[in-house]
């Protein structure tokens, strides 16, 4: 029990003073570094990157970088029965993330990429609510994503 508590001591001071710091501690220093937003593509996914990052197209600002987002989501047939029934599918959503400078030039570009693949269901309700499940998991990781590059 003593051994314990000296482990979990020793741990805390280890972590105190290493400068461990939490990654999304920083969410609102983007918010002050982005002046623009350019938004292409599917609107429902870059609403949702936006939203996530807590981002807010700032004009009044005289110097800032400029994001562009350019999204789009890929529902397509993997595999058919032999009675021309749909058996498999495979939902993928792709972002390209670009931040330019004041004079456009790209300071960091990169694409980001998820996908899943699933199974038909015979019910069509709960085959559109599973299939809306699996595009906020796809979005909320690329998303997280997203926010590691752009803070790093």
């Amino acid at each position: 029990m003593i051994v314990k508590k000296i482990f979990f001591l020793i741990l805390v001071f280890s972590m105190s003073s290493c400068g461990y710091e939490p990654i999304f501690l920083k969410q609102n220093d983007l918010n002050k570094l982005i002046k623009n937003l350019e938004l292409s593509g599917d609107k429902n996914i870059n609403r949702k990157i936006i939203s996530f990052l807590n981002l807010k197209e700032n004009l009044e600002k005289q110097t800032g970088y400029s994001l562009k987002l350019n999204s789009n989501k890929i529902l397509e047939i993997v595999s058919k029965e032999k009675t021309g029934n749909t058996s498999i599918y495979r939902t993928t959503i792709n972002v390209n993330v670009s931040l330019d400078d004041e004079d456009g030039k790209p300071i960091k570009q990169k694409e980001f990429s998820s996908n899943f693949t699933y199974n038909n269901m015979k019910n069509k309700f709960d085959l559109s609510e599973y299939q809306k499940n699996i595009d906020v998991n796809l979005l909320n990781k690329i998303t997280e994503e997203i926010f590691i590059f752009l803070n790093s």
